[in-house]
């Protein structure tokens, strides 16, 4: 990619056009060099302007905004950014356009005056050129068949879950991600059965009013228990918790979650290294710590934190990581004990679990 970053606009509305080219070229590092006013034209000027970023609504005619990306990231790899007014009303279709490939969404900017208009102009601007660092390449493969979860016919998840022995006390998997994380934590989650023995926590940077939407979404394509976290609530095994908008997720002592609204670390609140550092403290040599793509170094500390303290941890590799700032922060640092593609890390998780299956004590092994 050369230092001027060219951006393709889908949008059907002409005022929504201007507005938005406007904003983008108000910025000199940045060229946009199509308007396509629905998805099908969207990928005929993929093909021949091939931009550095597309910038894509949902709802279009002729053909929508998850085709259009779909087709694109099978065919033309190219950094999408979401920009849509229904992003808050259609949270499902927003994630799916995540789970096509779209790597970051946005809602769309308003006519705005003052501090306002300077703030999202700005934010606009901010994600075109975080999207635009983007390797793209083709959509991952689809998720294998899940991993046996050796349930009793006719028996439900739920309840099998509920007369095991609680090993909460005894482990934990800490996942962080933040800039294409969504479709990669569906994918690991799909791949992890559903009588997984010890609870997962979870701090994903996402655009603000979007968690809830990201929990309902993964709840329905993984069929697990997945709930943000409450203040002071126990951990159960089996269930996922997802941190919520502004505020640290951590893990006490006595295994509870506990929410902070501190000040912001590495520039982010939740923080992955919050979630990462108190789990070290909380369960030492029995915690897991996954940190997949992202921008910037938010988690690399708090993977090196569960390393020191005998915790096993993985970094997702650069191949399949749609934004290798994170992982290569924690590689780096020396904290990855393991440094895996996508498609190995539920193996891994697996393998690392397999310890705390059933009434026998922990025994601490290596994944292999």
């Amino acid at each position: 990619m050369s230092d001027t970053i060219r951006v393709l606009i889908t949008e059907d509305s002409e005022l929504s056009w201007n507005l938005m080219k406007s904003i983008l070229e108000s910025d000199p590092q940045i060229k946009v060099v199509g308007w396509a006013k629905n998805g099908q034209e969207c990928i005929e000027q993929v093909m021949v302007l091939k931009p550095d970023v597309i910038t894509m609504d949902i709802h279009m005619p002729v053909m929508d905004g998850i085709e259009a990306t779909k087709s694109i990231m099978e065919n033309f790899p190219t950094s999408i950014l979401v920009v849509s007014a229904m992003v808050k009303d259609d949270e499902n279709m927003v994630f799916n356009l995540l789970k096509m490939g779209a790597l970051d969404v946005i809602e769309k900017p308003k006519l705005q005056r003052g501090d306002i208009k300077d703030r999202v102009n700005d934010e606009v601007i901010k994600r075109v050129k975080t999207v635009a660092k983007v390797k793209p390449f083709r959509k991952f493969s689809s998720a294998p068949e899940k991993s046996p979860s050796n349930n009793v016919q006719g028996t439900k998840s739920t309840e099998r879950i509920s007369t095991r022995p609680n090993l909460v006390s005894q482990g934990a998997l800490v996942i962080g991600a933040s800039t294409g994380g969504p479709p990669v934590l569906n994918y690991i989650l799909k791949n992890i059965p559903d009588d997984f023995p010890l609870p997962i926590l979870i701090t994903q940077h996402i655009f603000s009013g979007f968690i809830n939407g990201l929990v309902e979404w993964l709840g329905k394509e993984c069929h697990k228990k997945v709930k943000i976290g409450l203040n002071q609530e126990p951990l159960r095994s089996g269930t996922i918790y997802l941190a919520p908008d502004q505020f640290h997720m951590g893990v006490t002592l006595n295994k509870r979650i506990i929410l902070s609204n501190g000040s912001p670390i590495s520039g982010h609140r939740p923080s992955v290294d919050f979630l990462m550092d108190s789990a070290a403290y909380a369960y030492g040599e029995h915690c897991m710590g996954v940190l997949l793509t992202g921008m910037g170094r938010d988690g690399a500390n708090g993977l090196l934190s569960i390393k020191k303290s005998g915790g096993f941890t993985v970094s997702q590799d650069e191949k399949s990581a749609a934004i290798f700032g994170m992982p290569k922060a924690a590689i780096d640092l020396g904290a990855a004990v393991k440094i895996c593609s996508l498609e190995l890390i539920p193996r891994e998780i697996m393998n690392w679990a397999e310890q705390y299956k059933g009434d026998k004590s922990p025994k601490l092994r290596g994944s292999s």
